[in-house]
């Protein structure tokens, strides 16, 4: 199978296009960092009409809070318009679309168990635009014919990400670890809020295998939770890298940031009733990605 991947350089892209490959599939990847803009419709539909995939993995977008704060209508265009842009492109040339969301349309529904029925409530720009890019895509579902697949990611984490709460507590807990050694300069964990707020971590490995099991046909058009099904509050994942480490980490306590809700815990039943299921255990993950990471340092 033909598969066009959009951010296929990004820590999710190159997991995902990795997978596929192995799995036999023929993968062409899209990326800003190619010059490739999914900004760029033309340019987009040039590579479509080339390459003829049976499906688009669209994962390319502004993915970060702070910048949608900062820059709300770029971060709009990247994630809406980008969106559509490969909608088209997919419905002119008959190929699916499974498309990157994320659990941040949830907000501030504070739930204990957010299963996909429950209603959105964005608490930042980032989680209006994507909530925003999923309707087009299910809208297209519904005017068009398609088959699209919306994944609504929690938390991912894993090696080759630096802008995540695991990865960042991981690498400064890192570099704690070395100070005596003189390796690197002294480093506090910095957590926003009082620790309290709860994720569902998910290793990329998982979010990839998600993503090859919708290519290969194996989630029915609609909106699916991908996780774990368990959560962790920052204060628990500081213990589990200090168990693991055998060591206290010296931690400082900042402002809660805007637009971060309390609790993300996803429902993922859904997702398991199509033959998914999170493989890779928090502990486990940890101890992973605290090996490559100490590799790097």
């Amino acid at each position: 199978m033909n598969v066009l991947c959009t951010g296929s350089k990004g820590f999710i892209g190159s997991e995902t296009c990795k997978l596929l490959t192995e799995k036999g599939h023929r993968v062409k990847g899209y990326d800003l960092l190619d010059g490739n803009d999914v900004l760029d419709k033309l340019t987009l539909e040039q590579a479509v009409v080339t390459f003829k995939p049976n499906a688009i993995v669209h994962l390319a977008a502004q993915v970060f809070l702070t910048p949608s704060l900062t820059d709300p209508q770029g971060d709009a265009e990247t994630n809406i318009l980008g969106t559509l842009n490969v909608l088209e492109a997919a419905r002119k040339y008959d190929a699916r679309v499974i498309a990157a969301s994320s659990g941040a349309v949830y907000g501030s529904n504070d739930r204990s168990s957010i299963r996909e029925t429950h209603e959105p409530e964005p608490m930042s720009p980032y989680g209006v635009s994507k909530f925003s890019s999923e309707r087009y895509v299910l809208l297209w579902n519904d005017l068009y014919g398609m088959n699209n697949v919306v994944f609504r990611f929690s938390s991912v984490y894993g090696a080759g990400r630096k802008k995540t709460s695991v990865n960042l507590i991981v690498d400064k807990a890192i570099k704690q670890a070395s100070y005596e050694t003189g390796k690197t300069e002294f480093e506090e964990v910095v957590v926003t809020g009082d620790g309290s707020q709860t994720r569902d971590f998910t290793h990329v490995s998982d979010v990839a295998e998600a993503i090859s099991m919708a290519v290969d046909g194996k989630f029915p058009k609609g909106v699916y939770n991908i996780g774990t099904g368990t959560s962790t509050s920052i204060n628990q994942l500081i213990r589990m890298v200090e168990e693991i480490l055998g060591q206290k980490l010296i931690v400082k306590y900042a402002e809660k940031s805007r637009g971060d809700p309390l609790r993300n815990d996803f429902n993922v039943e859904k997702a398991e009733a199509c033959g998914y299921k999170a493989k890779t255990k928090l502990e486990n993950g940890l101890r992973q990605l605290i090996k490559d990471l100490t590799i790097t340092h």
